[in-house]
C-alpha cells in the first residue's frame, strides 16, 4: 500500500495531500531556499510535483512566484500558512515543521531528516549527527 499523509494550513481552509516517500528528506541550506522561504535554512521534504495535491481548498490556495527564479510558495490566503513550495526541478517542498505541527509534532518514519544539503553554503552552523554534504 502507498504510504499517504496530510497537511493543513493553521486555519484549516486548505490540506495538502502527499502520496509516496518523499524523494529528499532533509536540510536544504541553499541561497534559493533562503531568499524565497525567508529562513536561515529549510527543513524539507520533497516529492515529485504529482505526487501533492491540494485535497481541498483550492479556491483558498495563493502562489507567489518568485520574480527572477522558477520557484514558487503556495500559501493559504487566509491564513498565510505556506503550505508547500517548487523548485527549479518542479518539485514539490513540504516543510518538515509543518508536517510536525499537524501531526502531533511527529514525523512519520520514512520523512525523518537524512542529512544537510548545501552545508557548504550555510549561513548557520548546525550540530548534529547528520551527514553534511
Amino acid at each position: 500500500m502507498t504510504e499517504q499523509h496530510s497537511v493543513h494550513c493553521d486555519c484549516g481552509a486548505v490540506e495538502v495531500t502527499m502520496t509516496g516517500a518523499p524523494k529528499v528528506h532533509g536540510y536544504c541550506h541553499c541561497e534559493d531556499c533562503r531568499d524565497l522561504l525567508q529562513v536561515p535554512y529549510h527543513s524539507v521534504l520533497a516529492w515529485e510535483a504529482d505526487q501533492v495535491e491540494i485535497a481541498h481548498g483550492a479556491d483558498s490556495v495563493n502562489t507567489f512566484q518568485h520574480p527572477t527564479k522558477r520557484m514558487t510558495r503556495v500559501f493559504c490566503r487566509d491564513c498565510g500558512e505556506v503550505l508547500y513550495n517548487t523548485n527549479a526541478m518542479g518539485w514539490k517542498l513540504v516543510s518538515q515543521l509543518l508536517v510536525l505541527k499537524t501531526h502531533d509534532h511527529t514525523l512519520p518514519e520514512s520523512y525523518q531528516p537524512s542529512s544537510h544539503f548545501f552545508y557548504d553554503r550555510r549561513i548557520i552552523n548546525i550540530d548534529d549527527p547528520l551527514p553534511k554534504r
